[in-house]
């Protein structure tokens, strides 16, 4: 399954400080830690009319929007349809803070036993409720309600990459661009 990126465009998004009560921190050299990105993300009040404008669902796949970035951190709205979830995956090194908007997720975090990933967590969230998500975080979010639901994330550093894990052998698999014939398909791990 593959995400569905898209950027700003033809789409006007505004500032931070109007969308959320706050800007966004710009010196990369200083990136806030989670507990402050928790407590900013805990604490702001955001607009829904002004989100809901900039909503995008997509019939396929999550989609996720990136609203605005610096060289400390990013902040992203992530739409999901009925039925749809991330793959089970991590934050390539950064820590984040993601606030149900609208609707009910639930996640399953995973942890290593040995070579293998197993369940670690299970949570159900709700609108107005926060998820965390540490440097070490692997983790799917599902939407398994009926209705759609809509979730805003702020990660520090921004993101410059995730892996991806494959749930059937709970191996690490790297997510690499799809090219040519048979693009995206899951590979079987080789035998060790």
């Amino acid at each position: 399954m593959r995400e569905h990126v898209t950027e700003a465009g033809d789409i006007e998004i505004p500032d931070t400080r109007s969308l959320l009560g706050w800007a966004l921190p710009e010196d990369g050299a200083a990136a806030p830690s989670l507990a402050w990105l928790v407590a900013r993300l805990r604490d702001s009040r955001p607009d829904w009319r002004l989100l809901e404008s900039l909503t995008r669902f997509d019939d396929a796949r999550y989609a996720r929007r990136t609203l605005a970035k610096t060289r400390a951190c990013e902040l992203l709205l992530v739409c999901w349809m009925p039925g749809q979830g991330s793959p089970l995956h991590d934050h390539g090194g950064s820590w984040g803070a993601s606030l149900l908007i609208h609707g009910e997720l639930r996640e399953t975090r995973f942890a290593w036993a040995g070579d293998r990933l197993r369940v670690d967590a299970k949570r159900r969230a709700g609108e107005g409720d926060l998820m965390r998500e540490e440097s070490h975080t692997i983790h799917r979010v599902l939407n398994d309600s009926r209705h759609r639901a809509v979730s805003l994330h702020v990660y520090a550093p921004p993101m410059e990459g995730m892996t991806t894990y494959d749930e059937v052998w709970a191996e690490s698999v790297r997510r690499r661009r799809p090219t040519g014939a048979g693009a995206g398909r899951r590979r079987r791990p080789r035998a060790g």
